[in-house]
């Protein structure tokens, strides 16, 4: 079954909350249609699945970039209460990020949870506040704004990414 992301935010809440990206612009979610998205949603500090999404999407940003892809790709925190606007910034150039194709982003704590709850993503805290137990799902998300697929996390993801945005 299709989503369609933008009904589901104007369903959530009205006006759409803003993000706000590495090089610090506010954006919302629709000013991101028009072309494919890959989204993912990670936690800066994760040790767990969340290093693995962001090598995975790195790998496809290489993949893409040399194809020439008309794909943008966005990673947002899920656990904006620690992930500010400069914790995502310094984690985009962890992975050399180009905002052009690669946006990380983070906003406000309502915001960003509207925007998770949108996508049905769910985080819990665990004993020292952080957001430790997460869903670590991908969207690929058509250029209308809806949710096409979901991918898992997993070492295969770059390749799954980069096949099905062709």
């Amino acid at each position: 079954m299709m989503l369609h992301l933008a009904a589901l935010l104007l369903a959530a809440l009205l006006p759409q909350p803003q993000l706000i990206d590495q090089t610090g612009k506010h954006f919302a979610f629709d000013s991101l249609r028009g072309t494919p998205l890959v989204v993912a949603f990670v936690a800066a500090h994760c040790t767990d699945a969340c290093p693995l999404v962001n090598a995975q999407f790195a790998q496809a940003a290489q993949q893409l970039r040399a194809r020439h892809a008309k794909v943008r790709m966005l990673t947002v925190t899920l656990d904006p209460e620690h992930d500010s606007p400069v914790v995502m910034r310094d984690l985009a150039r962890r992975f050399d990020a180009d905002p052009r194709a690669w946006l990380f982003a983070s906003g406000s704590i309502a915001g960003v949870h509207r925007v998770m709850n949108a996508f049905g993503v769910i985080a819990r805290q665990g004993p020292h506040g952080y957001a430790e137990t997460h869903s670590t799902f991908v969207y690929l998300v058509d250029a209308r704004g809806r949710v096409r697929e979901r991918l898992l996390a997993s070492t295969a993801l770059a390749s799954d990414i980069v096949e099905r945005e062709r």
